[in-house]
């Protein structure tokens, strides 16, 4: 990949809409959120908790753990999941990277989330567990995508069915796929709901980060949208590991020109991959 990249990044926290310059990790701690005191309690239970996040995260099933520390007021929740399209060697390191630096962007934070390619962190001060988050990043590649009214069809088809097919599995919600737009370029796409989550919630989640995704973001290369429930990333590249190739509704007629790989998005610090499920 090149070293220059071009993205934006967007963020929907309704009904406020703010545009800014992309960071890498991607994350989100609200600036007029709740805040902790060095040397208090609820410092002291985070640590424990995000201690607890990096060594369970591989050796949980589905690598996926969440736990509560500490009593009220002071009690904090957390949970951490990796896809589960990679080695538990990835998703250690992806969580101890996350519990480190979640700590450096948003720090004496009382709520926030974090997302690398491979996992995502969040905690707070709030039980969430089972709640759907509605707060949203959008990151966009910055580059359009060739004959938007031909693509936009074949990509919500695609999310609907991955959507779909996450839900089914609640033991996963997780799902990546891609269809051929046209003759020299491929749609790939990932969904994935953290699993705390009911598959109807999970669901909705998705239907919104869909909606989301096709008002702001489909017209482009690629694009993500973040919230502390759900994902959804698409590209015209690969960039996972399981890969099953699906059948799209309508092939548009003209071929857009190869993408420049000096335009694609900035990824978050790249992590080893391995193809195992």
């Amino acid at each position: 990949m090149a070293a220059t990249r071009c993205l934006t990044l967007f963020i929907f926290l309704l009904p406020l809409f703010l545009v800014a310059e992309a960071q890498s990790p991607y994350y989100n701690c609200p600036n007029t959120g709740p805040t902790f005191a060095a040397g208090t309690a609820y410092e002291k239970n985070l640590n424990t908790l995000l201690a607890s996040l990096r060594a369970n995260a591989s050796v949980s099933p589905s690598f996926f753990y969440n736990t509560t520390v500490g009593r009220s007021p002071d009690q904090v929740y957390g949970l951490v999941q990796c896809h589960t399209d990679i080695s538990p060697d990835d998703c250690s390191f992806c969580a101890v990277s996350s519990a480190s630096q979640i700590l450096q962007v948003c720090p004496s934070a009382k709520i926030a989330v974090i997302w690398f390619d491979n996992c995502l962190l969040r905690y707070s001060s709030v039980d969430f567990f089972g709640v759907v988050d509605s707060s949203q990043l959008a990151l966009v590649n910055t580059n359009g995508i060739s004959n938007p009214s031909q693509f936009k069809p074949v990509a919500i088809s695609l999310f609907n069915n991955l959507s779909a097919s996450a839900t089914t599995n609640k033991s996963r919600f997780y799902t990546t796929g891609a269809v051929p737009y046209t003759d020299n370029t491929t749609l790939y796409s990932l969904v994935e709901c953290t699993r705390d989550l009911s598959p109807k919630f999970c669901g909705s989640c998705l239907n919104n980060s869909i909606r989301s995704m096709s008002q702001c973001c489909i017209d482009k290369q690629g694009a993500r949208i973040l919230s502390g429930s759900c994902v959804i990333r698409y590209e015209i590249y690969p960039f996972f590991g399981n890969l099953s190739t699906l059948t799209p509704p309508k092939a548009p007629p003209a071929s857009p020109p190869a993408p420049n790989g000096s335009t694609s998005p900035v990824p978050p610090p790249p992590l080893a991959t391995n193809n195992s499920s």
